[in-house]
């Protein structure tokens, strides 16, 4: 009892401090007609898998950069 205690503790802690990996964004999709995939990092990365998966590669509308937010000066 205590070693499931422990492991589900350890996935509820891993999931709410670091989430998941596949659901990560990326700023390109490939669209095609059975399917979306907006994983990509790059255009060139998301033309190079169109050549041969086929469909068209467009910004991601969904897209959030997770840059900080620009720091304020201080100004005296």
């Amino acid at each position: 009892m205590m070693r499931m205690l422990t492991i589900v503790a350890a996935l509820a802690a891993s999931t709410l401090l670091g989430g998941w990996g596949f659901d990560r964004q990326g700023p390109y999709c490939l669209y095609d007609p059975s399917y979306t995939n907006c994983g990509y990092p790059s255009l060139a990365a998301c033309n190079a898998t169109r050549v041969g998966a086929g469909g068209y590669c467009a910004p991601n509308p969904r897209f959030v950069s997770e840059e900080p937010p620009p720091r304020h000066r201080n100004y005296r």
